[in-house]
């Protein structure tokens, strides 16, 4: 999830290209690394078995609506094609509220209901879901399935159709390998700066996939960027720290979901300190009337 008011500058993506080896994939992909499957219980197999978007299937997100808004989707219905969402496993057992936000890149909005959703699809709902690693050429990648059958040309005939023009950058990338890996990682950085280079193109980039400036493209929230306007780009890196996916915008109730909604408290630092507990929201986020559970406050299982 990214803040379009907060976003780090674009100039620095190229730099994350020199100063990072970071394996991306695609949704079209070669034979994935090796995984960690004699070890699952280490940090490294956790962290392993998180990014693996094959096989992952615990998802997290909040959002932030209007006091009493009926929330039936997991992103904006009729708006968003995909949605953020973060890999649940990174914060178990349970952290503050405002712990949370920070690690995904948000920021708390006084007086509006805090929308905790956790999702854990069936198979058959994780295949319209289509979980990917919220890389760049997984973006890339969606973005052609997503707007190839619009009947676009390229280049764009009309450059404010942002559509149009993010279908046209997005469709001039190929992965390929590469002995010297900062190379691939320029080649991809190079292509999504030129996503931001125009008001159409970035907001059609906000619109259907919520993606902002500070996203980075790596597969990986950038820690405190919801409220920071820039970052350096040893920080951005530095601050990587929790996996990111994009998800089909579906329903609630499509999607294997469970739901809170919490408005805000009395007093309000009480909520900025409450427990994000991935247990207490699929606990007590079962849907009423295919909608999120509006509950008075956050709470835990002990």
């Amino acid at each position: 999830m990214r803040n379009c008011s907060n976003a780090i500058p674009l100039g620095t993506l190229r730099v994350i290209a020199i100063c990072a080896i970071i394996a991306t994939g695609s949704i079209a992909r070669a034979q994935p690394a090796s995984r960690f499957s004699s070890y699952p219980g280490t940090v490294a197999g956790i962290t392993d078995a998180s990014r693996d978007d094959t096989t992952y299937n615990d998802f997290l997100r909040i959002v932030w609506v209007p006091n009493g808004t009926s929330v039936t989707y997991i992103g904006r219905q009729g708006v968003n094609l995909r949605v953020f969402f973060t890999a649940t496993t990174f914060v178990k057992p349970r952290i503050t509220l405002d712990e949370y936000l920070s690690l995904v890149g948000n920021y708390y909005h006084d007086g509006q209901d805090a929308v905790l959703m956790r999702c854990k699809p069936q198979p058959d709902q994780r295949q319209n879901l289509a979980p990917i690693i919220a890389t760049w050429p997984n973006v890339f990648a969606a973005i052609v399935a997503d707007l190839g059958s619009s009947g676009y040309t390229c280049p764009a005939p009309d450059p404010t159709n942002g559509n149009n023009v993010i279908y046209c950058i997005a469709v001039q990338y190929e992965d390929s390998a590469q002995s010297v890996f900062v190379t691939g990682l320029d080649n991809a950085l190079s292509l999504a700066t030129q996503l931001f280079a125009t008001t159409a193109s970035s907001n059609a980039l906000s619109t259907d996939y919520g993606i902002y400036p500070a996203f980075t493209g790596l597969g990986f929230t950038v820690n405190s960027s919801g409220t920071n306007s820039s970052m350096t780009t040893v920080d951005m890196l530095r601050n990587s720290i929790v996996p990111e996916y994009l998800l089909n915008n579906l329903q609630l109730a499509d999607a294997g979901c469970r739901c809170v909604q919490v408005p805000e408290y009395r007093n309000p630092a009480n909520r900025h300190a409450a427990p994000i507990d991935p247990g207490f929201i699929w606990l007590s986020g079962r849907l009423k009337d295919n909608a999120c559970h509006q509950i008075p406050r956050c709470g835990r299982i002990f």
